[in-house]
């Protein structure tokens, strides 16, 4: 495949990751068509995780930068992911360990996010700052469901 492709790939597995996650977030009512939207999403998330680290190998410069932010924004995906599968929620034991590891990988994120913006130029500039913005919206909710489950009345 040639370089273009290779970009091609990455973003378009960036599109169809968010597509699917808005497909998850809207059907959350839903029992069964939420968990077939989660796993669609879990599917495509890995293959972008796959298809990023190939892409490194094949890309050079700072288009290098690209496979890097979408590796590091699927990071944190990737922790909420484990903590969806597993079952976390406010009766769960030690929970506070998911969510510090959660915070960690989100806030180290952000800071990498920042620097690949740094490192690209052109149109290409844009995805770090699509992903920062996603990863921040993650964030805030995360932190709510944090504040709302450490609440003296809902457990």
């Amino acid at each position: 495949m040639t370089k273009k492709q290779w970009e091609y790939v990455n973003f378009g597995g960036v599109i169809a990751f968010g597509v699917f996650l808005l497909l998850s977030f809207v059907t959350a009512e839903a029992g069964t068509a939420n968990r077939v939207m989660v796993l669609f999403c879990e599917i495509i998330g890995a293959a972008l995780i796959v298809g990023a680290y190939l892409s490194i190998h094949h890309l050079n410069g700072e288009r290098r930068f690209i496979p890097f932010s979408i590796m590091v924004f699927l990071s944190a995906w990737l922790v909420y992911a484990i903590g969806y599968e597993i079952g976390v929620d406010a009766s769960t034991n030690y929970k506070w360990i998911w969510f510090l590891f959660l915070y960690i990988v989100l806030i180290a994120g952000f800071y990498f996010l920042r620097k690949m913006y740094t490192g690209l130029t052109g149109p290409f500039k844009l995805l770090p700052i699509f992903l920062l913005f996603i990863n921040a919206i993650l964030f805030v909710i995360i932190l709510f469901f944090n504040i709302w489950w450490s609440l003296p009345f809902t457990g």
